[in-house]
């Protein structure tokens, strides 16, 4: 059978031979007895079944109607078909297979690292074998810490569990999301991302984004300084009284231009926060809730302009990939 490799997994994930590391040998949970094919793995096999994996996969329900070519390696009366992937990777990809509960392991509230831990390898070899429902499943886990939506931003940000994201936890998002062509929750990554430190995004270390990436998300972080002072927060900058104003105070109010400087010293532009000192305005009700309806408009101005501020399609575009 032709294995499902290009040459540029064969460079990296390249094949170690016997030579290298003795002779194969068989995994410990994976190995079937009545399993009717065997993956070879670096220098691990598993026998599984050609049926589950089928079942799973619409790239082995292909390959396993290839006819078999002459010469193929074959151990216990099953063909051998080699993966250029890594080790740990299939095996969780073969949890998840072979357990329907195996996304249970998982805690509900875990954060970053520990559910990259367990998705970045079923996401990657599903994602490679075409295995939709573990991919969206994959997907959805991670658009509960980088949502696609105002109002899932909004619930997340209130939610008691909400999580301040590592620099490096961040980037290796990124990463993951560009190798899997998991586009959509990219621009609310470049929004954490373009928000790190000038000092670390200019550092390099292992698992960092590119520069070309780093560069775009910087240019991004000035966009999104633009969009605080010209969308979500210019009620601040420029005060306008509401038309049903009826008190002069409010016109020479000190409160809105106080609170745009509270803003502007913060270490790196935010134009999602939510604004919620309204009392520091020292205007009328009226006034009060003419501010707030701006500031809503100018946050779903922001929202819906993020993928253009990182130089992404738009938001219908990037998931209209996902469904593709």
């Amino acid at each position: 059978m032709d294995s499902p490799s290009s040459e540029s997994s064969k460079s990296e994930n390249s094949p170690i031979t016997t030579e290298t590391m003795g002779p194969p040998t068989q995994h410990p949970d994976f190995w079937f007895h009545d399993g009717s094919i065997i993956l070879s793995v670096q220098n691990t096999l598993f026998r599984v079944h050609q049926t589950i994996l089928s079942n799973h996969s619409e790239f082995f329900a292909g390959l396993f109607t290839v006819p078999q070519p002459s010469g193929e390696a074959i151990i216990d009366g099953c063909h051998v078909v080699p993966l250029y992937d890594k080790v740990e990777d299939v095996v969780d990809l073969l949890k998840a297979v072979y357990d329907p509960s195996h996304f249970d392991n998982l805690p509900p509230e875990a954060e970053l690292d520990p559910l990259l831990d367990f998705i970045s390898g079923i996401l990657r070899l599903s994602t490679k074998y075409v295995i939709r429902s573990l991919r969206h499943r994959c997907i959805s886990l991670l658009s509960t810490k980088f949502p696609t939506s105002l109002a899932a931003y909004n619930l997340k940000v209130a939610s008691s569990a909400h999580e301040r994201f590592k620099s490096d936890s961040v980037m290796r998002v990124v990463n993951l999301a560009r190798e899997t062509d998991v586009l959509q929750i990219l621009p609310y990554a470049y929004y954490c991302v373009a928000r790190i430190s000038c000092r670390r995004m200019l550092k390099h270390k292992e698992g960092d984004i590119d520069w070309q990436t780093k560069t775009t998300c910087l240019v991004g972080r000035e966009r999104l300084r633009w969009a605080e002072m010209s969308l979500s927060h210019s009620f601040l900058l420029v005060f306008h009284r509401s038309p049903l104003c009826e008190s002069p105070l409010c016109a020479h109010a000190r409160g809105p231009h106080a609170e745009w400087h509270v803003v502007e010293a913060a270490k790196s532009p935010n134009p999602l926060r939510q604004y919620t000192r309204w009392h520091q305005l020292n205007v009328c009700q009226e006034c009060v809730a003419y501010c707030q309806l701006q500031h809503s408009n100018g946050r779903k101005e922001v929202w819906d302009k993020l993928p253009d501020f990182f130089e992404m399609p738009t938001w219908d575009e990037l998931k209209s990939t996902q469904d593709a």
